[in-house]
C-alpha cells in the first residue's frame, strides 16, 4: 500500500526529481509537470494545462488514497493521456436530470481507489 512513509521511494522509482523536498516530473508531449511538495503535504496536478480538479481534498497527504490516485495519474501520462483529458473527481447529474446528458466523442474511464482492507 502506497502511503506517506513510501511515497518518496515509490517518486524516485518512478524517475522523478526532488529538489528542497519537492519532487516533480516533466512530461513534455503535454508541456506538463506532476508535483509532489513534501514541504506544504500538497499533490500538484497541472491544471493550468486543463486538468480539472472538481474537489481539492485529492491534493493534499490527508488519505493514503490521494497517493494512490497520484500514482494513476502517474500512470495515464505516460500511456499518453493529455492533463485535459482526465478528470479527478467528477461530477455527475442525478435524478431528473440524469436522462437529458450530452455524451463526448472520447471514452471515460472511470476509476475507484481504495485502501487496501479499508473497503
Amino acid at each position: 500500500m502506497i502511503n506517506k512513509d513510501n511515497f518518496k521511494a515509490l517518486l524516485i522509482h518512478l524517475n522523478f526529481e526532488e529538489k528542497n523536498n519537492i519532487f516533480s516530473k516533466y512530461f513534455s508531449y503535454a508541456d506538463a509537470y506532476l508535483k509532489v511538495d513534501f514541504v506544504k503535504n500538497l499533490l500538484v496536478y497541472p491544471t493550468n494545462k486543463g486538468f480539472v480538479i472538481n474537489g481539492e481534498f485529492t491534493c493534499n497527504f490527508t488519505s493514503d488514497e490521494n497517493f494512490v490516485v497520484f500514482e494513476c495519474v502517474h500512470r495515464l501520462f505516460t500511456k499518453g493521456y493529455k492533463p485535459e483529458h482526465i478528470e479527478l473527481e467528477p461530477k455527475w447529474k442525478v435524478g431528473h436530470g440524469a436522462s437529458g446528458g450530452r455524451r463526448n466523442n472520447w471514452g471515460q474511464i472511470i476509476g475507484v481507489t481504495n485502501n487496501w482492507g479499508h473497503k
